[in-house]
């Protein structure tokens, strides 16, 4: 991708006062790339690199399907099938699919105290069980047909993983999907070495949220001030199926260059089809607007279709992104807290590099 406006980007990205920033991209012919931009620790001084570490947030949510997925081709779990089929201990309204949760439309609302949710370093990560114990789940709510974004969802199907795999949510992942991938660098814990700090502007609701639900983890995440942001020190979410993902951006182009394959190989062909095909309409993403697939968020700029996931929460925001037509997967990370002006930059800079030769 010899046209990568280098420039134009890093341009844009100073004028949004990012801090720090790390892309990465593959081509279907095998090509790859990568971008870095500013200060890793504003402390220390250490630059970003290829190897820095950022949050992915959400975008950890296609993980989490593609490991449903791996379950649904070994023969363990029906898209179909009520939710509790699989965890016959919980109660949800008995229509519940895990297709509905794939796709955003069980109709549950989310408990956001549950995630902000967050563990430090010494501390005893919560299982997908205690977790999702957190979140406030209706079993008389039916679910619906437009699609509306929450977290519950993918903390629901971050248990069923745990229960019908048999093992830890995070040890399933890594075995059924990361290490066939070639993902290894990714993890689930943030313990601060090799990874980006996190930065929330000092004005930010995110502060008051944090001090008002979670006045514990308030108080312990502030690490110092970077001029009009505040520093947050290492952690890692509890919910870790909605967003616990951690790791360089090069470390997230194996699962872009598995879905660019057209034939079989850490999913089947068909598997990946229907995982990038609109399952329901609605406006889930924050610029992608067209409907979900199996995790995926459905966008279109004129005709071109393109397959996207956000991410963000306390001092980082990422986008991951495909463009199956133009054989072009990417994925962008900021050490910054997410915010709809991010997203679109995110998103311009997406489309500078799908137009660039």
């Amino acid at each position: 991708m010899g046209g990568f406006p280098a420039e134009r980007v890093r341009i844009e990205l100073d004028r949004a006062n990012v801090p720090s920033a790390s892309i990465a991209w593959v081509r279907g012919d095998g090509s790859s790339g990568t971008f870095v931009h500013g200060v890793a620790d504003p402390v220390s001084g250490r630059l970003v690199d290829a190897s820095t570490a950022f949050h992915l947030f959400s975008g950890t949510k296609l993980y989490t399907a593609t490991a449903v997925m791996v379950l649904v081709e070994r023969g363990l779990v029906a898209l179909d099938e009520p939710i509790a089929t699989y965890l016959s201990d919980l109660a949800f309204h008995p229509a519940l699919t895990v297709r509905h949760l794939l796709t955003h439309t069980s109709g549950l609302a989310d408990t956001l105290r549950a995630f902000l949710a967050v563990h430090f370093a010494g501390d005893v990560a919560p299982t997908t069980g205690v977790a999702l114990g957190r979140y406030a789940i209706d079993p008389r709510k039916p679910p619906a047909v437009r699609a509306r974004y929450g977290n519950v969802n993918y903390a629901i199907l971050g248990e069923l993983i745990s229960r019908v795999s048999g093992v830890p949510f995070a040890r399933f992942v890594n075995d059924a999907v990361l290490a066939p991938l070639g993902a290894g660098e990714l993890v689930f814990e943030d313990r601060g070495e090799g990874t980006a700090v996190g930065h929330v502007h000092r004005f930010s609701p995110m502060l008051l949220l944090l001090r008002w639900l979670v006045p514990d983890v308030a108080r312990r995440i502030r690490a110092g001030r970077d001029g009009r942001y505040v520093t947050l020190v290492p952690y890692s979410l509890d919910t870790a199926a909605i967003g616990g993902l951690v790791g360089p951006a090069t470390g997230f182009l194996p699962l872009l260059r598995e879905m660019l394959r057209t034939d079989d190989g850490v999913l089947r062909a068909h598997t990946k089809r229907e995982m990038l095909s609109v399952q329901a309409r609605g406006a889930v993403g924050i610029v992608a607007r067209d409907g979900v697939g199996l995790g995926w968020k459905c966008g279109r700029v004129d005709a071109r279709t393109y397959w996207n996931h956000e991410g963000g929460g306390a001092g980082f925001c990422s986008e991951t992104r495909l463009y199956p037509a133009d054989g072009l997967g990417l994925v962008i990370l900021l050490g910054v807290s997410q915010s709809g002006a991010l997203s679109r930059l995110c998103h311009r800079i997406a489309e500078v590099m799908r137009s660039s030769p």
